[in-house]
């Protein structure tokens, strides 16, 4: 059975929407599942936040070693560590990058994103080449359109922990649609953009080589890499409800890496705010989503 397969049978008994791209760079051998398809990225946007924020420290706009202070109003709910912290606390701007990347910190996020611009980000991606990756939301409007919070003014971190707490998401809303005005992207353009990282073509050698290293710290690692040695992935997941999603490099050896994206979404019924069933949803995907990185690392571009 060839990689195609065995991977599709992985996936077939979940009942998921999926795209898939993964690319052996050393041969160019892919495979593939609907890899044009757009689908929201979640915390997989951080890969291009990265990007333009190495690529805006280059222009000498500021740099890596650069401090900036948390302020109340930079807070957000969801992964990370900054929220919990009082504010005044200032990390550098690579110490934001490394919590960004590695626990997914969405304050460190909001603070970066707010350095660099929205636009900016698109922008770049565009002139890589990269046309289906789209970086329209805000931290806070991600959560906004998430929970059916009116996003103008931006809801405030007490408003976004309420609708956390109180409300169901909003599947119908901004945040779940698969379009250009929502922040998305295609598996195919998100495995590119991993990839162009890795070889060093988004900027500088240097800061690639520096990405590279904090995507490789990774904490989370209980999808694509979960099987696979210590160090080997470089990768970024995305979790909100009902999607689970990685992308990166798998580095089997010198010359011989991986690149991937992979996107889900589940339709499956769920009842309001967290329960038994999501929880058994989630780690069948997960599971997945492994087999399919031992799938990946075992077989593709090995005949």
């Amino acid at each position: 059975m060839n990689v195609q397969s065995r991977i599709e049978d992985v996936l077939a008994p979940l009942g998921i929407d999926v795209g898939f791209s993964a690319t052996h760079l050393p041969t160019g051998q892919t495979v593939a599942i609907a890899p044009q398809r757009l689908f929201p990225t979640a915390s997989v946007y951080k890969i291009p936040v990265l990007v333009e924020v190495y690529r805006q420290a280059e222009t000498g706009r500021f740099k890596l070693s650069d401090r900036l202070a948390m302020a109340d109003a930079h807070r957000i709910i969801g992964s990370g560590v900054l929220q919990k912290l009082d504010a005044g606390v200032a990390p550098t701007i690579r110490d934001l990058a490394m919590l960004m990347i590695i626990i997914s910190d969405n304050t460190a996020t909001h603070m970066l994103q707010d350095l660099v611009g929205t636009g900016s980000i698109t922008a770049t991606m565009r002139q890589l080449g990269l046309l289906d990756i789209h970086v329209v939301l805000s931290m806070p409007g991600l959560f906004a359109h998430g929970y059916g919070l009116p996003p103008v003014p931006p809801p405030s971190y007490d408003a976004m922990q309420s609708a956390a707490r109180e409300s169901d998401m909003a599947y119908d809303g901004l945040a779940f649609q698969r379009t250009a005005n929502n922040t998305t992207s295609s598996a195919a353009d998100m495995s590119r953009l991993c990839a162009m990282i890795f070889d060093g073509k988004v900027a500088s050698p240097a800061s690639c080589a520096d990405m590279m290293e904090i995507l490789r710290a990774q904490q989370l690692r209980d999808r694509v890499p979960r099987f696979l040695p210590v160090g080997a992935a470089a990768n970024k997941t995305g979790t909100f409800r009902k999607i689970r999603n990685d992308a990166g490099v798998l580095m089997r050896g010198e010359g011989d890496a991986i690149s991937f994206g992979l996107f889900t979404y589940d339709p499956t019924p769920l009842p309001p705010a967290n329960s038994r069933l999501l929880a058994q949803r989630n780690a069948l995907i997960n599971d997945a989503m492994a087999e399919i990185g031992a799938i990946l690392w075992d077989r593709l571009g090995k005949g």
